[in-house]
């Protein structure tokens, strides 16, 4: 089975060619950037620490990740160390020189993630990119036969385009990971969603279209649904992890570029449980009282603490952190409280039932019909 944190986001830098105006890692802020944790530092205390403690995938993203000067090496020691890589790019690193490198060191052990928000004028509001380059990338993608899944970040930006967007990208046939909008370097709030938002636009498209998923999103599925389909065993549940659904605090963490541990990317910069350069990792997401707490999914804060789907959910900690101020609280986007009986029924017994095909999807490698 897979151990908590096996997945670790690995923000290496926050240099960027891009100037994106709401860059959630800041690289648009050019006079306030660090300056890189250099390739030693990362090698020992970061990959090595992480992959023997039980990490096996690795996302490495900026900034555009690849343009440290060290990339290649970073890629090649974290191959020779047995990890599944990812790398997040806003694709104008991309070019044929650079594939065939990244081919040479990692072979098929990648996957390249792009980013649009959507198809329509949203995106150009809120990445550097139209839809155009994003699919002259992918074209360069798919002609040397990477692996390929879209970021998509939503908001109350392009909340009425979500579901075009996901349908874009199905008939691509690609997965693709929601990201919810966060203000992490950004002072502009008006992004975020609200739970009217999330019942109306975000929430349908997700369930209409969860075959995509990197990461299931299920609001609705009971723990014993979990366990019938999932193989994950019923004796070491703490969070969902094979496969993580829900909030991926527990299953995944990440690392920014002064080597603050944080339980999820978007939190970075606000919320650390320690730090790599003074502190051993295993001991930072083992022993800290941060880490400790917010794995334990009971200690979660009023609904989200004594709601019945916690374990598969658990709320979405970076909206609690960012409009309430405690990372603990209740997700301020859920509506579960705003459904009759009847409709919560409907929405558990569709969920239960997306939720079995999703894990044909994860295990069995493609998504069988449904039932």
């Amino acid at each position: 089975m897979n151990p908590l944190f096996h997945t670790l986001y690995l923000e290496s830098t926050r240099n960027c060619n891009f100037a994106c105006p709401n860059c959630s890692s800041g690289s648009n802020k050019k006079d306030e950037i660090e300056e890189d944790l250099s390739f030693s530092v990362i090698v020992e205390r970061i990959l090595k620490p992480a992959k023997e403690l039980g990490t096996n995938n690795i996302d490495f993203s900026g900034g555009e990740f690849l343009l440290r000067k060290d990339s290649f090496d970073i890629l090649a020691k974290a191959n020779e160390l047995g990890f599944s890589i990812g790398i997040l790019s806003n694709g104008s690193t991309l070019d044929e020189q650079t594939l065939n490198k990244i081919e040479k060191i990692l072979g098929r052990n990648v996957i390249i993630s792009l980013g649009i928000n959507s198809f329509d004028n949203e995106n150009i509001e809120s990445r550097q990119s139209s839809k155009e380059y994003f699919l002259k990338v992918l074209n360069r993608l798919e002609r040397h036969h990477f692996t390929v899944n879209v970021s998509v970040t939503m908001g109350s930006f392009n909340c009425e385009t979500f579901h075009q967007t996901l349908k874009n990208i199905n008939n691509l046939h690609l997965p693709f990971n929601r990201v919810p909008y966060s203000p992490r370097n950004s002072s502009n709030r008006k992004w975020m969603f609200n739970k009217e938002i999330m019942k109306k636009y975000l929430h349908p498209a997700l369930r209409e279209y969860y075959k995509g998923f990197v990461s299931y999103v299920p609001f609705f599925l009971n723990t014993k649904d979990y366990i019938k389909y999932s193989v994950q065993v019923s004796e070491m549940l703490k969070v969902p992890t094979n496969p993580s659904v829900g909030c991926w605090v527990g299953s995944f963490y990440a690392i920014n570029p002064k080597g603050d541990v944080a339980p999820c990317p978007l939190v970075s910069d606000h919320v650390s449980g320690g730090n790599v350069l003074t502190e051993e990792l295993y001991d930072i997401l083992y022993k800290s009282e941060l880490f400790t707490k917010i794995v334990e999914r009971s200690n979660l804060e009023g609904k989200c603490g004594k709601c019945k789907f916690r374990f598969t959910c658990g709320g979405c900690r970076v909206y609690s952190y960012y409009l309430t101020g405690n990372i603990f609280a209740s997700d301020p986007t859920c509506f579960i409280d705003d459904l009759s009986t009847n409709e919560l029924k409907e929405l558990e017994i569709k969920t239960a039932k997306n939720f079995k095909n999703y894990c044909r999807m994860v295990h069995f490698g493609k998504t069988k019909n449904k039932d």
